[in-house]
Formats: structure tokens, C-alpha cells, sequence
């Protein structure tokens, strides 16, 4: 580590051409600002604009860099928003590390070269906000902090009485099936539940078609891995689930993002670009999508089906929360509509028993099965034994519907009291999307509000939800959030909400003028 600066006194003006460390690709989809703040970003945190550097006036560097001065303010917007760097009156923009960061470098100087290396291929391969969630989760962890970020069950729904009775009934007599080791494609008994349970759905299905997996997430890996190569494309819907993004950033694959509205993805969007891209698949949460709870329109769906046989290509459909709805009629998935067998359907019981049991499912066709069963059996020989004999045990005494009812009961409660709370503690002029099913509530922020911005003052109240923009491949999403309402107790919705609406108030009286005034909160029906 250098030696300290004398009074911490600030480097002189930064010289140097700023476009040493950012090149600016106008046609990559990625916003310039964006573009500008990530090099800073890399730069700064590399060590090569040290701390205390003082950087270009904004109009300097936009004229520098052929942009608008508006791109220089929002890329400082976010590096300040991230503690990067610091606006001091009379003195400029200056860096700003932190001292734990300082510390690291001084660490890492001792560490082997290939150790050095791993930072910078994780942010190439999965982003530069890839570490977002596992920092959200740790502050979870604090007693003291009210989560409305975790997308999972809550304590009092996960069925630990069922299990136990099960356990106690029943393990005894059948330690070889729980116990012991199964079949690469899962327990028998349990691929035949679940296809009964998906024909009753719409989705003719048998054993056969029917994988079971470790989380549906290895259900990605497995598929990206034997579709894709690196540098092949994939389409999604913007915004989609973070763990998918992550997954296929992984595997090398380029995105692309189609845009989604209150009916779903914009599909007149992608047959433009099916027009002149070859994706290997598209991706889609069509039933109380993650994270804007929508369900995708009837016509969309045939539509969308359209397109891949026309131009041959899977649909991955990720169903993780189609079983929890709060109308009278679950929606049907999108492989119930599937004559050609182009949809390759994801679902776990993570979101309707517990996220511990580790078991999900894939139904595809079965040539898919096979090749990717011999597939999964180079990564875990099987999935554990025991999570699928107590659901497969569960089923069959007829107790999963019983609990699934319970659920959507309570989440749907939750739901409410989340809205009214806004209704009561938040300021006007922001947008609520009501979802009619699933466990998360999508929310555009008034006015120029940034989600980081207000993730970073609601830290102070003691209260962390999800940014928007972690759900985005094109840049976008920095005004939205997303509330998790299942897994909190009613109490700590409220709460939770008051103090978020704190943190909001604080923000809005820095920027807005005292005499302004909002329009009411927007309610937009989830169809």
C-alpha cells in the first residue's frame, strides 16, 4: 500500500485523457452513461485514479467524450451512489475509496496470479452487480434489519409438522427410497406425481417427459450448457430473473432483451428480431413473472409458440410461482398451449413447500430427458433422495393442495397489507403493479427517483428491498424496485413499509422544491 498524502490533501486535476479508460461503443445497447461509469469504475477500484483524484468537470468530460453533459451527470450519479466518489464545494469531484478496499489491495499483493485474476472474469462473465444479492442476504441476517427482498416462504409456511409426521410415519419402512441412492432422472413415485399433477393442469405430460432437478436453476445450467456456446444469444423478457441473467452471463451467452408490458413480453418485438438474430432459445417467466408479477396475455402466448415453430426455436418456461395465484383459477402454463414440443418447462417446490427440500423439475420431450439426464450425472449423481420421497409422500396423502390453499391465503393477505401500507406511508406520485398471484410487487419510484439511491438511505432506517436495475440487461430499471411480501411477518410489512416511506420523504426533500406537488399513487392492473 503507498504511503499516506500529507493532510489527505487531494492529487492535482486529473490530466490525463479520461478516454484512456473508457471507450464508448454506441451500438453495444448499453447506455453511455453506463459505458462511462463502469470504465471510471474500474479504473478507480484497479488503483488507477487514486484516491483523491480529482476528476473533469462535467462539461469537460462530456465534451471530451462527444456526449451530453446530462450522460457525465448520470454516470457521476452513479459512481457516488455506489461511495465512489465525492462533490466537495470549491474543490470538485473527487475519489473516493474505502479504507477496506485499500486494505484489499494490500492483501492481494501477496496473493498467486491466477487468484488475482478470478474479480475481474467474475464481472466480465456475470456483471458488476453480481455480489448485490449475497450483500442483501448478509444484512438479512440482522435481527434488526426488516427483509423485503427474500423471495421465499415464510417460517410459519414451510411444513415442518407435515415432515415430521411423514418422517415419523413412514422413514422406517422406507429408508432404501429416502435413504438411499436413486435414479439419475428422480424418484419414480415422484415423476409420476408430477406428471398426474401437470395433466391436471392442461400439460400432457408422462414419467417419462418428467427430470427432476436439484433447484431450477440447475434446470438452466444444465440447458444452457448443452444448447449454448460461448458467444451464442439468448432472448429474454426485460426485466427477468436475476438468477437467470447471472446463468447465462456465466456460460459466455450474449442477451437479449425484449421489452414486457401488462400483457407480458412484447412478442411483436421479438419476431422483429427473430427476423434477423439466431438465438438458441428465449426465455420466459409467463405466470406472475419475476419480478413484475405479470401474467402473459392469452394471445401472446399463441403468438409467441408461433414464432418458435416457425423459426425453430425453444422456449424455456421458468413456472416457479404458477400454483400460488389468488383469483378462483390457476392461469394454465404456457407448455398446456405446446403441440410441437418446443417448450421446455421449468418448476420447484421452493416457492410452494420449502426452498431446503432442493427439488425441482424439468418436463420436455423425452429424446431432451435423456440426453440431459446423462447429462446431470456428470454433475450430482442424483438429486438427494430424501427431499423427493417426502414430496412425493406429501402428494400422495393429498396434503400439498391442502398447504398450497393455506399459502396463497396468507400471501394474498400479505399482499394487501403491503398495499395499504403504501397507500399510507409512502409519498404520491409513484406507480404500484398489483400482481394477482406469486410473491412480489413491482414498483416505479416517483419522478427521477433512483432505487440504488433509496436502497442505500432505506439502509439507514434498517430496512433493504430489491433495485430494479438487477432485473435489466439493457441498463434500464433504476427508477423500480421489487417488494418480496411472503416471507416477512404482517407486522414487519408495515413496518417496513413506513420505513422505506421515511427514506423516500428524505431523498424527495433534498431534490424537490417545498412547493411542489405530486400526483397520486398509480394502481396499474396486472392482467
Amino acid at each position: 500500500m503507498g504511503q499516506d498524502r500529507p493532510n489527505h490533501q487531494p492529487l492535482p486535476f486529473f490530466t490525463a485523457s479520461i478516454s484512456a479508460f473508457v471507450r464508448l461503443e454506441r451500438a453495444n445497447g448499453t447506455p453511455l452513461y453506463r459505458q462511462i461509469s463502469l470504465g471510471l469504475r474500474e479504473a478507480i477500484l484497479s488503483g488507477d485514479l487514486p484516491e483523491g483524484t480529482r476528476l473533469p468537470p462535467e462539461r469537460a468530460l462530456a465534451q471530451e467524450l462527444g456526449v451530453n453533459r446530462t450522460t457525465i451527470m448520470n454516470a457521476y450519479h452513479d459512481l457516488s451512489s455506489e461511495g465512489l466518489i465525492e462533490g466537495h464545494v470549491g474543490r470538485g469531484t473527487l475519489v473516493k475509496r474505502s479504507n477496506l478496499q485499500l486494505e484489499d489491495d494490500y492483501f492481494e499483493q501477496s496473493l498467486p496470479s491466477w487468484l488475482l485474476g478470478l474479480s475481474a472474469n467474475e464481472d466480465a462473465l456475470l456483471g458488476p452487480d453480481a455480489r448485490v444479492l449475497s450483500e442483501l442476504s448478509s444484512m438479512e441476517e440482522r435481527q434488526e434489519i426488516i427483509s423485503l427482498a427474500q423471495g421465499t416462504p415464510p417460517p410459519d409456511m414451510l411444513p415442518a409438522e407435515l415432515i415430521q409426521s411423514i418422517l415419523a410415519d413412514n422413514l422406517t419402512t422406507a429408508r432404501q427410497s429416502a435413504l438411499g441412492y436413486c435414479p439419475v432422472d428422480g424418484l419414480l413415485s415422484l415423476r409420476r406425481s408430477i406428471a398426474a399433477r401437470m395433466r391436471q393442469r392442461g400439460v400432457q405430460v408422462d414419467v417419462q417427459n418428467i427430470l427432476v432437478l436439484s433447484g431450477s436453476t440447475q434446470g438452466l445450467g444444465l440447458i444452457g450448457r448443452f444448447l449454448l456456446s460461448p458467444g451464442d444469444e439468448v432472448v429474454v423478457e426485460v426485466p427477468t430473473y436475476l438468477g437467470a441473467i447471472q446463468m447465462f452471463r456465466a456460460l459466455g451467452a450474449r442477451i437479449i432483451g425484449i421489452p414486457t408490458d401488462n400483457e407480458g413480453m412484447r412478442v411483436d418485438l421479438l419476431e422483429t428480431v427473430l427476423a434477423r438474430r439466431q438465438p438458441r432459445f428465449i426465455y420466459t417467466l409467463p405466470t406472475f413473472q419475476n419480478p413484475t408479477g405479470v401474467v402473459m396475455s392469452l394471445e401472446r402466448r399463441r403468438r409467441l409458440l408461433q414464432l418458435a415453430k416457425r423459426h425453430q426455436i425453444p422456449i424455456i418456461e421458468d413456472d416457479a410461482y404458477g400454483e400460488i395465484y389468488f383469483n378462483d383459477k390457476a392461469p394454465q402454463p404456457l407448455k398446456a398451449l405446446d403441440t410441437y414440443g418446443n417448450v421446455l418447462y421449468l418448476s420447484t417446490y421452493s416457492k410452494m413447500l420449502a426452498p431446503g427440500l432442493r427439488v425441482a423439475w424439468l418436463a420436455a420431450p423425452v429424446p431432451m430427458i435423456e440426453r440431459l439426464g446423462l447429462y446431470k450425472q456428470t454433475f450430482d449423481l442424483n438429486t438427494n433422495a430424501i427431499g423427493q420421497w417426502i414430496i412425493s409422500e406429501l402428494i400422495r396423502r393429498e396434503l400439498l393442495d391442502a398447504h398450497l390453499q393455506l399459502a396463497r391465503q396468507c400471501y394474498q393477505r400479505k399482499l394487501t397489507l403491503m398495499l395499504e401500507a403504501i397507500e399510507t406511508y409512502w409519498p404520491t406520485g409513484g406507480r404500484v403493479y398489483p400482481p394477482t398471484g406469486g410473491i412480489h410487487l413491482w414498483y416505479r419510484l416517483p419522478g427521477d427517483m433512483r432505487a440504488r439511491n433509496l436502497l442505500r438511505e432505506a439502509a439507514h432506517e434498517r430496512v433493504v428491498f430489491v433495485i430494479g436495475e438487477l432485473f435489466h440487461v439493457d441498463g434500464g430499471g433504476h427508477h423500480y424496485l421489487r417488494l418480496s411480501f411472503a416471507s416477512p411477518e404482517e407486522k414487519h410489512i408495515t413496518e417496513g413499509i413506513r420505513r422505506i416511506g421515511i427514506a423516500m420523504r428524505r431523498l424527495m426533500a433534498r431534490r424537490t422544491p417545498s412547493d411542489e406537488r405530486d400526483s397520486p399513487v398509480e394502481r396499474i392492473p396486472i392482467v
